[in-house]
């Protein structure tokens, strides 16, 4: 009898248990009793779904990589080549010839070359170099070549439309006659295009930066006791851009009713924006007559770090 009145008591509090839990009300209404079953069951369940997601992760990395591989191989064993052979045949079908041709840059002009002689034993040697393209800027790898010797590699940058004389001074011979087979070896010539974005008409932004003059020349020999010891050049070089220079570096071309007749270096530091330098060189040639100057700058405007800050 007491163990039935033992079962009976177990069997109503379990009932009671269980209708004061599904009867539970959340006064608050932020926790339903649904809410608190689904959050029993995710508890539950937790690494169970942990190991899903992870599984799923592992599988779609795993499947990524190996496709990526694939095509990457693929790719580099059957069709990088059929790629390139479309490219050629793209441009030889599809492209005019002279579209292209029109588009390359065309080869530097070289002038014939000329020898002075600078002073004992010391020659100038000048060459005329054009770039006729408006938008590339050649990089002229070279060196010259003379009886008894050549001078060292050395690298000039000719922008577009530039026309200038590349002077190599001071070559050194021996004796009383000047070096003879003279002449200048084009090692090799790069080209750089100038961006049309940032720079849309590349000539009137070269001249709007290299305008300089000259004024006040004046060529007369100097001494004394009626023994002329050499001659005097000096003038005015003014700078009419808007733009100051750290290191100004130009070619004096020196002239003879229009015959070049010698070169002379100048470098000029901190040049400032329409300032004036007077200049004055010594020229040890009684034979020497000038009767025109031209200066030629010698300088890429396209690099920044040219410019005086302001």
């Amino acid at each position: 009898m007491w163990y039935n009145v033992c079962v009976l008591m177990n069997i109503k509090m379990s009932v009671m248990k269980k209708e004061k839990y599904e009867g539970y009300i959340d006064t608050s209404g932020d926790f339903s009793n649904a809410s608190l079953k689904r959050a029993e069951f995710f508890l539950k369940h937790k690494i169970l779904f942990r190991n899903i997601i992870t599984g799923i992760l592992i599988a779609w990395c795993i499947f990524s990589i190996l496709f990526s591989l694939f095509f990457i191989g693929k790719y580099f064993i059957f069709d990088y080549e059929r790629d390139r052979l479309n490219s050629i045949q793209m441009v030889n079908v599809g492209v005019s010839k002279a579209v292209i041709q029109r588009n390359q840059p065309q080869q530097i002009g070289v002038g014939q070359g000329q020898v002075f002689q600078s002073s004992k034993d010391k020659y100038d040697f000048g060459v005329e170099i054009s770039n006729p393209n408006e938008a590339w800027i050649a990089s002229v790898d070279y060196h010259v070549v003379y009886s008894g010797g050549q001078t060292e590699n050395k690298n000039e940058i000719f922008l577009p439309g530039e026309k200038r004389y590349l002077v190599e001074f001071g070559i050194s011979s021996s004796g009383e006659n000047r070096p003879t087979g003279l002449e200048l070896k084009i090692d090799n010539v790069s080209w750089n295009r100038v961006d049309a974005h940032d720079f849309p008409n590349p000539i009137d932004y070269i001249a709007q930066r290299k305008s300089f003059s000259l004024e006040n020349i004046n060529f007369e020999a100097f001494g004394g006791n009626d023994i002329f010891i050499g001659k005097l050049l000096s003038f005015d070089l003014i700078n009419n851009t808007l733009f100051g220079y750290k290191e100004a570096r130009f070619v004096i071309v020196l002239r003879n009713y229009g015959n070049v007749v010698g070169f002379m270096p100048l470098y000029i530091s901190d040049f400032s924006a329409l300032s004036t330098q007077n200049i004055k060189f010594s020229l040890f040639n009684n034979n020497l007559s000038v009767d025109e100057v031209e200066v030629q700058p010698v300088l890429n405007v396209f690099d920044d770090n040219i410019y005086m800050s302001l």
